[in-house]
């Protein structure tokens, strides 16, 4: 297990990266050795950010980390673990919004109210390759569409409110 490099705006070239839209993960390519190896440096990165950038992860997504996959890492803040979620298909539910202060590990020392929706249902395929169907709330409804915007090339700057 290896940590992976995690791409920042503040090298032109990785904001580049940053920006492209993802490819979807097919359930063949999830099956490989080295698909398995990228996910599990991927989650040791998203474990071990601090030590690389300063701060604790709430999430992290392939892009992050040079690779436009469709593929995050969410920190579910209920459970305290962090869960795979590839080729993520959001949809609020509701439009009941609030607006919170994120941050991004992409994006060093940089704080911003971003306004998401309070409640999302995904449609994602899991490490199993398996179909599923799952509701978010809250701050974990907030984490699944910041990551989700690192697959189509949204930085939450791009979407702040101040």
């Amino acid at each position: 297990m290896k940590q992976l490099k995690i791409y920042t705006i503040e090298n032109k070239e990785e904001e580049i990266i940053l920006r492209n839209k993802s490819k979807e993960v097919s359930p063949k390519e999830l099956k490989t050795k080295e698909f398995q190896e990228f996910l599990e440096d991927l989650l040791h990165t998203a474990k071990t950010s601090e030590e690389q950038v300063g701060i604790e992860s709430g999430g992290i997504s392939a892009p992050q980390v040079g690779v436009n996959k469709s593929v995050v890492y969410i920190f579910n803040y209920d459970t305290n673990e962090f869960e795979l979620i590839l080729n993520p298909v959001v949809q609020n539910i509701g439009s009941k919004t609030d607006i919170d202060i994120e941050g991004c590990l992409s994006v060093p020392n940089v704080e911003k109210n971003v306004e998401r929706f309070k409640k999302i249902k995904v449609k994602y395929m899991d490490k199993d390759g398996k179909i599923i169907k799952r509701r978010f709330s809250g701050l974990n409804a907030r984490v699944v569409q910041h990551e989700n915007d690192h697959l189509n090339g949204i930085l939450f700057i791009d979407k702040a409110i101040d």
